[in-house]
């Protein structure tokens, strides 16, 4: 399934759109588009043939992610600089029963699924061969190299309240090799994986001897779509029946958690805005040229882009975004004592007009499509503040780290949940 397009970025070009499928089925919608499908890529036969390309390329590129310099990286926060949050508020005295009652530190587990904004691709790359680096110890969600001060992921965070969390990727990794520990994902994924994803994330956690399966909390973070609106809205032959497909796809694996892994929290998180991005003006020469491939639907003439057919796209993806946030909200996820998914909107008004400059490239790859180390830093913190904030209440967009940090607070030390905030 998820082989297919990884194997087609390594033959043809970075993330170029490859005929994709999945090995699951959804029955429930009228028409079977180029997502839905199986192809031979998919077979067992390629997994060695997948497996010694990209060992190649990881051997051939190398470990970019262990850089210290670089625009890309955030700035160290100087050692004098004390952690914002009273680290005491953070951790329950006892291993609480609900997850409407957990706090930060009371995660022992953390993982992910998602695409290559979650494989933090190129996170560290300062030319073109470093884009087919995953630097997932970078990773916004679930990246943990070094500390908080130099990479403040959520993982790096969420370490100062429990040092003994467990499931981080520790450094530069593709998805077979042991440091991407409980990072399930894919470089091309799309909404369709997700169900899969989530079986393999549960098999992998479950076998994991480091971890309590009954007793220990559970943080997942779901971040996907980024690929079905840059690269197959515009293959589809129905493609305004992706948020439909999107939704059962979200229900099938929301319940496959909740019914399968025991003391689970979830964050679903929309994709940025694609426009937001490849439309940027005046883009290096570079950037220009790899959105052809990256995002197809948008950018170039392939699919006969138009300004009509981008508007189409972006109607698209508002309603796949809209999906998203009925889904998390729906009552079969709420009043449950060991599962509970919130959707966590700081993507949704993403802005590159930061730190003084109307476009700061510093947060984004050397491809303007995938985040930087300083980006996924922004991202994690952003991440971070939404867990924090009441439902309604919850900030759409990042900002300069520890500028508004959110903590645990006596008043509100929890995780925040639709039924811990009131949300009706």
């Amino acid at each position: 399934m998820i082989l297919r397009c990884s194997l087609a970025c390594l033959l043809v070009l970075y993330l170029l759109p490859a005929t994709y499928g999945g090995r699951t089925t959804i029955r429930q919608t009228r028409h079977v588009d180029v997502t839905d499908q199986r192809t031979l890529l998919d077979s067992a036969g390629m997994r060695p043939m997948f497996h010694f390309l990209r060992t190649w390329m990881f051997n051939i590129v190398g470990r970019t992610g262990q850089r210290t310099s670089g625009s890309f990286l955030q700035r160290r926060i100087p050692p004098e600089v004390p952690f914002p949050c009273n680290v005491t508020l953070g951790r329950s005295a006892k291993v609480p029963t609900s997850v409407h009652k957990l706090r930060p530190g009371d995660i022992n587990v953390i993982a992910a699924m998602g695409d290559s904004l979650t494989a933090a691709t190129g996170a560290a790359a300062s030319g073109f061969i470093d884009l087919y680096q995953e630097n997932r110890g970078l990773a916004w969600s679930i990246g943990g190299q070094w500390d908080w001060r130099n990479v403040t992921t959520l993982p790096n965070i969420l370490k100062v309240f429990n040092p003994k969390l467990v499931g981080y990727s520790l450094g530069d990794a593709y998805p077979f090799h042991r440091d991407s520990q409980f990072n399930m994902a894919e470089i091309g994924a799309v909404s369709y994986d997700i169900p899969y994803m989530a079986r393999a994330m549960v098999q992998r956690i479950r076998r994991d001897p480091r971890v309590d399966w009954k007793r220990d909390w559970k943080l997942v973070t779901i971040a996907i779509g980024g690929n079905d609106i840059c690269s197959f809205v515009c293959t589809m032959r129905f493609p305004e029946e992706l948020p439909a497909k999107h939704r059962l796809r979200l229900q099938r694996t929301l319940r496959y958690l909740r019914d399968s892994m025991p003391r689970t929290f979830v964050n679903l998180v929309s994709v940025p805005s694609v426009a937001k991005v490849v439309m940027l003006q005046r883009k290096p020469f570079a950037c220009e040229s790899l959105h052809h491939g990256e995002c197809s639907c948008w950018i170039g003439k392939l699919y006969n882009q138009s300004e009509a057919s981008r508007d189409r796209w972006a109607r698209i993806q508002d309603e796949y975004i809209r999906v998203e946030k009925e889904v998390a909200e729906s009552r079969e996820f709420r009043g449950l004592d060991e599962f509970a998914v919130v959707y966590q909107p700081w993507s949704l008004n993403v802005t590159m007009k930061m730190n003084g400059k109307d476009i700061d490239y510093s947060l984004l790859s050397y491809d303007c499509f995938h985040m930087s180390q300083k980006g996924n830093a922004f991202a994690g913190t952003a991440l971070w503040n939404n867990m924090l904030e009441p439902v309604g209440k919850k900030t759409p967009n990042w900002r300069p780290l520890l500028k508004n940090f959110k903590c645990p607070t006596k008043e509100s030390p929890y995780l925040i949940t639709y039924d811990n905030s009131g949300h009706s």
